[in-house]
């Protein structure tokens, strides 16, 4: 008997090890090849953070739930657990991030939580008004994505696209150079969602709609927050089901 549990769990062991490797080689070679980001939390998170964990060790969510991370405007997202309702939700948003820093507190604020979905939002303040550099915006999200999957390979990671905003419309081609490589990686990996609420946020000339956002040009107002949850909702509201 002790021989039969010892083989199972050596096999279980040896499958999860060749899962785990199986998602990163079935990554195309341009993602394999990229320069990643390196994990780094500035010091004016750490109150942010230090609050989330905190309220975790006075009340820890229910694991399996979805778990919205990423910069201010999942923050600022004050009717998240209502506009996907029924679905249970974690808000995970800490203002003005940028993906290594997301990277940096993996462990801290989703490992936790074990999510069923992950809803991603950041690389905005990455590039703000004069960065290009659209392969590190990218790549942080994609190097988040690996260590979602390496945990949970089933959970549904779904990605909402760098925003074209009043105040940083000067660098939208970067931006949508990163929204680009993202989309073809999720195209090209299971349990991927890139999730277009792009569209609906441009005027019939391609340009940002001034009505969706609050007076910084930046951040949106319900408005922007109702465009978001109709392209959302349902993409949340199939993983939830399937």
């Amino acid at each position: 008997m002790k021989k039969y549990l010892k083989n199972s769990i050596i096999l279980i062991l040896s499958t999860f090890a060749f899962n785990t490797g199986c998602q990163s080689t079935r990554e195309p070679s341009r993602f394999r090849d990229m320069a990643t980001v390196s994990p780094k939390l500035q010091e004016w998170h750490k109150s942010e953070i230090n609050a989330f964990v905190q309220s975790d060790s006075e009340q820890m969510p229910a694991s399996g739930q979805a778990l919205f991370i990423g910069s201010s405007s999942i923050r600022m997202w004050n009717t998240l657990s209502e506009d996907m309702a029924p679905v249970p939700t974690i808000n995970r948003g800490f203002g003005g991030s940028q993906t290594p820093e997301v990277l940096a507190v993996f462990d801290q604020i989703v490992v936790p939580y074990a999510p069923r979905i992950i809803v991603y939002y950041c690389g905005d303040n990455d590039l703000g008004t004069e960065n290009t550099d659209s392969s590190a915006a990218a790549m942080g999200f994609i190097q988040f994505a690996r260590l979602a999957h390496n945990h949970w390979p089933e959970t549904e990671i779904v990605y909402i696209p760098i925003k074209p905003s009043l105040a940083r419309w000067s660098n939208w081609a970067a931006m949508e150079e990163a929204n680009s490589i993202v989309e073809d990686y999720c195209n090209a990996m299971p349990h991927m969602t890139y999730a277009d609420t792009v569209s609906p946020t441009l005027l019939e000339d391609g340009t940002p709609d001034p009505s969706i956002f609050l007076a910084d040009g930046l951040h949106m107002n319900p408005k922007g927050y109702a465009i978001w949850t109709s392209v959302l909702r349902p993409i949340v509201h199939n993983a939830w089901e399937h």
